[in-house]
């Protein structure tokens, strides 16, 4: 089957009622440009027929269409969670554990789900159950959870374990805790260390590790610009990347703010400014800017390491661009990090949508 133009046969066994190739065409057509509203039919047509992973597939489909905010977006949320939930009460594993990040339920039902799924030894669940019980105020049960996912081989929340440890004053414990995950060559890892040897009064140990987390990031900001090679190669040739550690949803915030006072001019122009931020262009491209009226498009990399979000963004985004991102939902977007890793935000000109991606 060729990327975004199925297999003939497929449709046509489609069209005659398989549900295994409903499913599997609803399942590309989800994954290729534009094709979501065509992959809703085959899913639901599948899903109505029975098959658990079309349910959960369409959910997805639905989670899709919410977080753009259509005109019937909490109508497509509600879809969504109904969905879901029908493929979880089946067993289908992947939905059990989406159930414990889908917005629209309680708090309870979500506990419930992610009981589940953790009884079965998957990791993010059992790291959800700590955060929930951090949420409500209980360090014990959160203390528990944490461990048992260390154990179950999820090294990254060793960092979160940490902040709860230190949080309580038991500082040698957290050092001990988090020491591994910095070794190891993690960027939080290395940063938090840096925190705990420096609360121990051990200044000299935290400065090296201070300098151990700005080189671990300069190859953080080196291995982005590989990723998005990857997830858009039309942009490969970008000249120069700045990486700016922020909380994306104020940023999201105040980009809308400024398109909203200038037809989008005042959002790229913010965008700019906080490229100069990090050194760069510096005073000779600004006077080219100021003489020309143009500068070389750049692209700036917002990173938010607690809500696991990086935004991509072109200092001469389009007005287009600009406009679907005002209408993401970002609470949605934090929500489906795949096992505590990041969500990648990359504007697609071919689509017109942002692409949202995983690792």
């Amino acid at each position: 089957m060729v990327w975004g133009k199925p297999d003939p046969n497929l449709e046509l066994a489609a069209e005659a009622g398989d549900v295994g190739a409903m499913k599997t065409l609803g399942k590309h057509l989800h994954e290729s440009p534009g094709g979501l509203e065509h992959a809703e039919r085959w899913l639901l047509a599948a899903a109505e027929a029975g098959d658990h992973e079309a349910m959960y597939h369409l959910s997805e489909v639905y989670w899709d269409f919410a977080i753009s905010r259509r005109s019937n977006g909490d109508a497509d949320k509600a879809r969504s969670v109904d969905w879901c939930r029908r493929a979880a009460r089946a067993g289908w594993p992947e939905a059990v554990r989406a159930m414990g990040r889908k917005s629209g339920i309680s708090g309870n039902e979500r506990e419930f789900w992610l009981r589940h799924a953790g009884e079965d030894g998957d990791p993010w669940a059992i790291t959800s159950l700590a955060e929930l019980a951090e949420k409500r105020k209980r360090p014990e049960d959160a203390e528990h959870w944490y461990r048992m996912a260390i154990a179950h081989g999820l090294s990254s929340v060793r960092t979160d374990l940490a902040y709860l440890l230190m949080r309580q004053g038991r500082l040698s414990e957290a050092e001990e805790c988090v020491r591994p995950e910095a070794e190891a060559g993690s960027v939080r890892g290395a940063w938090q260390l840096a925190d705990v040897l420096e609360q121990l009064g051990r200044q000299q140990e935290a400065s090296a590790w201070r300098e151990t987390y700005e080189a671990l990031r300069a190859r953080e900001i080196e291995e982005s610009g590989r990723q998005l090679s990857r997830a858009a190669p039309e942009f490969a040739t970008v000249a120069v990347t700045a990486l700016v550690t922020t909380a994306v949803v104020p940023f999201v915030q105040a980009l809308v703010a400024k398109a909203a006072e200038d037809a989008y001019g005042q959002a790229r122009s913010l965008v700019r400014r906080m490229l100069r931020g990090n050194g760069e262009p510096g005073p000779a491209a600004e006077a080219v800017e100021e003489s020309t009226g143009e500068e070389e498009p750049r692209l700036l990399i917002a990173d938010d390491a607690e809500a696991g979000i990086t935004l991509f963004v072109w200092s001469n985004a389009s007005d287009e661009a600009l406009r679907a991102l005002s209408s993401l939902d970002m609470d949605e977007l934090a929500l489906r990090r795949p096992d505590r890793g990041r969500v990648r935000l990359v504007w697609h000109p071919g689509t017109g949508r942002w692409r949202i991606r995983g690792e």
